[in-house]
């Protein structure tokens, strides 16, 4: 995949040079492992932010699940804080990145949903449009968040703004998937009238 016009006795020296290369430049050679034909990170020298996203989203699900809602709602907001878009999102011709970027994107947004409802449900909503606004900059097709984020809105008195958000999930939806919105976000639109 590296060295596509190299034989592969060229191409295995190649990678062999490069992993040379990374190690120097890494200054430390632990860092990058080979073993049984794979190259990668030693997590003990290295620092990724994937993983560290994924770890804290995990201690996070495990605060929540045992109610340390102080400790799962810190964790939480760590882990949105480390998301910075999608995994590798310049390798959109890669099939190798799209599962990785799906996993990533998923628990990304399933954890601003958990934060948002819970901010939703203790009453500061400017915490959980927050949220819901996150949301929407990662996923513009989720009626979920236009729904929440109309609600926290009208909650909070902010009619004008429920009713821009309805109609930017209208002109949204319409645009992108040539349907309108669900019943279930219609409701939402009429409750503000």
């Amino acid at each position: 995949a590296l060295w596509p016009d190299a034989d592969g006795d060229a191409a295995h020296s190649a990678l062999s040079t490069t992993i040379q290369r990374l190690r120097l430049l890494m200054g430390d050679a632990r860092a990058i492992q080979v073993k049984e034909g794979r190259v990668s990170l030693d997590p003990r020298y290295c620092y990724v932010d994937v993983w560290a996203f994924e770890h804290i989203l995990g201690e996070a699900d495990s605060a929540w699940k045992m109610e340390e809602i102080d400790k799962a709602i810190q964790l939480t907001e760590r882990a949105i804080a480390l998301y910075n878009g999608e995994f590798l999102h310049g390798d959109t011709g890669e099939p190798w990145t799209v599962s990785m970027r799906e996993r990533l994107r998923s628990k990304f947004i399933r954890s601003l949903s958990r934060l948002g409802h819970y901010y939703q449900e203790k009453g500061p909503w400017d915490m959980a449009i927050e949220c819901y606004q996150k949301g929407l900059e990662v996923d513009e097709l989720s009626e979920e968040f236009y729904r929440s984020l109309m609600t926290c809105y009208r909650e909070s008195g902010r009619m004008s703004e429920a009713i821009s958000v309805y109609n930017r999930c209208k002109k949204t939806l319409f645009a992108m998937l040539g349907i309108e919105p669900s019943s279930k976000t219609e409701a939402v639109y009429k409750s503000l009238r």
